[in-house]
């Protein structure tokens, strides 16, 4: 009687409550292919979404997209800059065709659709998008460096300070490098991605990336880091691609703008140039094919703070940009995904150790640990052992070709600075591997932990 009852009053439904019950709904509004972009660089992006309708034979039969500067007027279905009008077709990839954007402007888009029965989404879905430099002449800042000297090994520190005394309604920082970066304010890296900007052929093509820095800035003064590393520009290791004669080769260099919009409506922009200051940082060499290697005593406490006296810093030197092509770098970045339990360690005596991950990846390691300063670690990385338990190499560095010893392939070293417990993971580097074997100059203790 029950099941009867439950199939009746089934079959009694207002059509228009079946219609509720199965009603599509939209996800993954993107822009570019991006959730929410900021610092897009195309007059005509992309806007792409999926329908979810779990009804036998859904699909979308018609869309209207409309665009606005105010959300609040897209709840009213209503968009000044582009209203496509309702289309009839499936289509969920539609280029922006209205008005022109403008750069430094954040912008909101609405799409609706209607199913196979005509039904239209009932309820609003709104995405945003921002604009950034757009054209090249609207960079402020300029191309900046410490030497032009290709084998100079230690990558650069740069550091200059501002201050700020009006209510800050929004912030970006615009950082475009020929190199590898990481770019940091007040002390704190500013974002999450790792090793960008991507690899281009970067004397026809050079990216920059944008940040909402917003709450990294405080009222009063601000100091702004930037740490350097060569990447495929300045690519020293030599391998069979002979990265190392490549016609951009150059020593890093980048050029950065910091926009902040006011509660009053000013901006003001603080930009690279020749008040910057610049010194050698501990990372004394990195190379994106083999390894990087961290000297702890050249360590500079506070570099990038607003107090930290920088007045045996060296002045910057200006550079032309590598190209004449900047533009913004859409897509998703590098970032650290996972954190990796190593499954066992192996102690082969005091001064050499064997970490197992369980399996191969592609990342960095992280290790922590003690010593009496300049005491010398090394950790290479492998994907398979010899038989003796030692990591085996040769099935990856078949295409490296060292001029001397000084960059063993996929092993990071580290000298220690002797005062107490040190972490240390690459800036510059990523390698493919499942173990890692720690080998120190003088006896040390490790422990398994989290890699």
């Amino acid at each position: 009687m029950n099941l009867r009852f439950l199939l009746v009053t089934a079959l009694v439904f207002p059509l228009a409550t079946i219609s509720k019950i199965f009603a599509q709904s939209l996800t993954a509004l993107k822009t570019e292919y991006l959730v929410n972009p900021i610092g897009l660089d195309n007059l005509n992006p992309r806007f792409t979404w999926q329908m979810n309708d779990a009804s036998q034979g859904a699909k979308q039969t018609a869309y209207r997209i409309l665009v606005d500067t105010d959300s609040a007027m897209l709840v009213k279905a209503s968009g000044k800059l582009w209203n496509t009008g309702w289309i009839k077709s499936d289509d969920n990839l539609v280029i922006y065709s209205g008005q022109q954007l403008k750069p430094f402007t954040k912008y909101f888009w609405r799409v609706d659709i209607a199913d196979g029965k005509n039904n239209k989404s009932d309820k609003t879905y709104i995405a945003s998008f921002e604009t950034g430099m757009m054209k090249m002449e609207n960079w402020r800042g300029a191309w900046i460096s410490d030497n032009e000297n290709t084998k100079l090994k230690p990558a650069p520190y740069f550091r200059n300070t501002f201050t700020t005394i009006k209510k800050i309604k929004s912030a970006r920082a615009y950082i475009a490098v020929a190199g590898l970066y990481e770019l940091s304010i007040n002390g704190k890296k500013i974002g999450n991605h790792r090793m960008d900007p991507m690899y281009t052929r970067f004397d026809r093509r050079t990216l920059y990336v944008t940040y909402d820095v917003t709450n990294a800035i405080t009222k009063g003064k601000n100091a702004i880091g930037v740490l350097l590393g060569n990447g495929w520009y300045n690519h020293q290791s030599t391998a069979v691609w002979d990265f190392d004669r490549a016609p951009w080769r150059n020593r890093p260099t980048f050029c950065l703008d910091v926009r902040i919009t006011y509660e009053d409506g000013t901006t003001e922009t603080i930009k690279s140039g020749k008040e910057w200051k610049t010194t050698l940082s501990p990372i004394i060499f990195n190379s994106i094919y083999t390894a990087e290697h961290y000297d702890a005593r050249l360590e500079k406490a506070g570099w990038n703070m607003p107090n930290f006296d920088d007045t045996d810093w060296k002045n910057v030197i200006y550079r032309s940009a590598p190209s004449k092509n900047v533009v913004a770098q859409a897509m998703h970045p590098i970032r650290n995904v996972e954190e990796i339990a190593s499954k066992s360690l192996r102690k082969f005596n005091d001064t050499t150790y064997l970490f197992d991950l369980g399996r191969n990846i592609s990342g960095v390691s992280k290790i922590t640990l003690s010593g009496p300063a300049g005491t010398v670690i090394k950790l290479k990385h492998g994907e398979r052992l010899y038989p003796n338990g030692h990591v085996d190499i040769s099935n990856i560095d078949a295409h490296y070709r060292p001029t001397d010893n000084t960059d063993p392939f996929q092993t990071d070293i580290l000298i220690l600075n002797g005062k107490g417990a040190q972490s240390f993971m690459p800036h510059f580097n990523y390698k493919g591997f499942q173990y890692i074997e720690v080998t120190s100059s003088a006896p040390v203790q490790l422990k398994k932990k989290i890699w």
